[in-house]
């Protein structure tokens, strides 16, 4: 069953990871949602090394593309959606503690937006 992906939007309508995505140059970005696409498609198959669970309920999407390495942060929320919380690009071993507290953050205002009724889904 195929899970639609959709980018979290904050409440002054930005979406930091399609804003992410527009300014990395032109071949990664084409990578970048191809693997997209794929994990709407095959998200229950996907595993290391192109994606990964890192707690808290929240995955990373890895893509590396040349000398990129790309980390986009996801959860699935409400059934049927994978939301696209931030993405950066990794230069460490582990994933910063502050990437993974924005995701998270995210993942809370989403979950409240939702509930308010603010989320057009």
């Amino acid at each position: 069953m195929e899970k639609k992906v959709i980018y979290y939007e904050n409440r002054k309508r930005e979406k930091p990871v399609k804003e992410f995505i527009h300014k990395i140059d032109d071949k990664t970005r084409a990578k970048v949602l191809a693997r997209l696409k794929f994990l709407g498609e095959h998200w229950d198959e996907m595993g290391r090394p192109l994606a990964d669970y890192i707690g808290d309920k929240l995955y990373e999407l890895r893509i590396q593309f040349s000398q990129n390495k790309i980390r986009i942060i996801y959860a699935f929320m409400f059934k049927n959606y994978i939301v696209l919380l931030h993405g950066f690009m990794k230069t460490t071993a582990k994933i910063p503690k502050n990437d993974r507290l924005k995701a998270k953050k995210r993942m809370i205002d989403f979950e409240i937006q939702y509930n308010e009724g603010r989320l057009k889904i």
